[in-house]
């Protein structure tokens, strides 16, 4: 037996909630070094340089820029490809999966709301006051947090659900269906 077909068996083969939780993890990178940005511009003034802050808020419009790309492909690699199929066991009206979809919706909606400020606050170089603070930052913060839960929630629940209920041949269609979306989008 080759090296390779060894480590097929002792691992299995990837699933679909492995493909997904991979996709997680890139977010939650995303996500601590957007908190990271969001907690510096926080600072009081004293304690930051305008060479950081214009830095910081950079980095907010690019994350801002590749979390709204990544988002929506991922909710919907979710939605239209493991929900779907799973909704055969659990069904979609109640439980789980209908909390997810709520999620995503008001996650969705959030995420656009907030990156629609975002943009205009980092081109500015307006200093970072009180109103600030309320629009831009802390709305930051939340959803920084927002997006954190759904994906455990998502990791410790839906995917576990999904590996002890979907069959090889289901979980294989779920895989289709999520390398389609992402040859859509490229």
């Amino acid at each position: 037996m080759e090296d390779g077909e060894k480590q097929e068996k002792v691992q299995g083969p990837i699933g679909p909630t492995h493909l997904l939780k991979e996709e997680h993890r890139g977010t939650l990178l995303k996500l601590e070094l957007l908190e990271r940005a969001l907690l510096y511009l926080l600072r009081p003034a004293e304690e930051t340089t305008l060479e950081r802050v214009e830095i910081e808020k950079d980095l907010l419009k690019d994350l801002a820029v590749a979390l709204d790309k990544e988002i929506g492909l991922h909710f919907r690699k979710e939605e239209e490809a493991l929900f779907a199929i799973l909704a055969d066991y659990i069904g979609k009206e109640y439980g789980p999966i209908e909390v997810m979809l709520r999620e995503h919706e008001k996650l969705c909606a959030a995420f656009v709301r907030w990156k629609k400020i975002v943009s205009p606050f980092c081109r500015s170089g307006a200093p970072i006051d009180e109103a600030v603070r309320k629009v831009v930052l802390d709305p930051g913060l939340r959803l920084v947090n927002l997006l954190r839960l759904h994906i455990q929630k998502e990791n410790q629940i839906l995917f576990e659900i999904s590996e002890s209920s979907l069959t090889g041949e289901e979980k294989k269609e779920v895989i289709r269906r999520i390398h389609a979306i992402s040859a859509e989008e490229k």
